[in-house]
């Protein structure tokens, strides 16, 4: 496998709530019970970790070395700009001053711990930054303070990957980085080198984007550089284990991955709010290696043939053999 290896989220093994049950369908589990299950996990090597909690400088130390008994690696570093009521009208695109500057430093505080604990990513979801009525924001404004402020925080550490996740809506109506689109042209604005896009598998489903076209646009432009992968039924983000709805999707996705130039980590963003979750990522992991195996036996030749004629049936059926 040309991929680092399989990482989790570590909020997957967490208490998993929702705005009807906020307390969550588990118990809440400590970041060493939730290491303990993540490593207990067959294939399961890296981790996806929030700053500046449950990781910051302060346990910084202690984390590495509890990542290291275990042997676990920290695949990327993910800013929390969503979890605080601080940022409720904004974050990046916010006007007021303080609000701002504030989140600009949280992104390159976690740059800074990203490299400190090994990663090449950090991950940035500014889940605040958008709109939820007609003229509430100014939109030519909230793109000019986006850029301006990702050409800072990609500035500050060029060493780490800035990975920009985009997501069409949720927990505003609107998000500012709403499609594959935004997040490609955005990263291009900002025009540094070490800015790129991270695919949320049911995000792009949300978006009734196709992730494997997503994915042969961003490798085409060099900005793949990091994946959240799970499942929904389109309609909303349900963070289910991967393809266990849109199989032939999902094969298609990684169809083209293997083709891209991505090496980086398998993530499983997944919220298994009923399910054992060292289950849901196991089961994930055995579908994506299942999906991979059917990738080598696909003959590019005859499908390319196929494709010229844009004979989809011919293509399915084939799909179907092999599956």
């Amino acid at each position: 496998m040309k991929f680092k290896g399989f990482a989790t989220g570590v909020w997957v093994f967490g208490s998993c709530p929702d705005r009807f049950c906020t307390g969550g369908y588990k118990k809440d589990s400590t970041l060493e019970e939730a290491l303990d299950r993540i490593a207990g996990v067959e294939d399961l090597t890296g981790v996806m970790i929030h700053y500046p909690a449950p990781l910051n400088f302060q346990n910084a130390d202690h984390v590495r070395k509890e990542l290291e008994k275990r042997g676990l690696k920290v695949a990327s570093c993910e800013v929390d700009l969503f979890g605080s009521p601080f940022f409720a009208k904004g974050s990046l695109i916010s006007e007021n001053k303080e609000v701002r500057t504030k989140a600009i430093q949280l992104a390159k505080d976690t740059m800074d711990i990203a490299e400190q604990m090994g990663s090449e990513v950090m991950n940035l979801w500014p889940g605040q930054d958008g709109f939820d009525y007609p003229f509430q924001i100014d939109y030519r404004a909230q793109w000019d303070l986006l850029v301006d402020a990702l050409q800072e925080i990609a500035s500050h550490n060029p060493r780490v990957k800035l990975s920009l996740e985009y997501k069409l809506r949720e927990p505003r109506t609107h998000s500012t980085i709403s499609t594959s689109g935004v997040a490609l042209v955005l990263s291009l604005a900002v025009g540094a080198p070490n800015i790129g896009v991270t695919i949320d598998f049911g995000h792009a489903l949300n978006c009734k984007e196709s992730p494997g076209n997503v994915v042969a646009m961003l490798d085409k432009y060099g900005k793949l550089f990091a994946l959240h992968l799970n499942d929904n039924f389109r309609d909303w983000d349900d963070d289910m284990a991967v393809g266990t709805v849109h199989l032939i999707e999902t094969l298609e996705f990684f169809y083209y991955l293997n083709k891209s130039q991505y090496t980086g980590w398998l993530g499983l963003d997944i919220f298994p709010y009923r399910e054992d979750p060292a289950l849901a990522c196991q089961v994930s992991i055995e579908n994506i290696k299942y999906l991979l195996q059917i990738v080598e036996k696909i003959e590019v030749a005859k499908l390319r043939e196929w494709q010229k004629e844009a004979n989809a049936l011919e293509i399915l059926r084939y799909i179907r053999e092999l599956l």
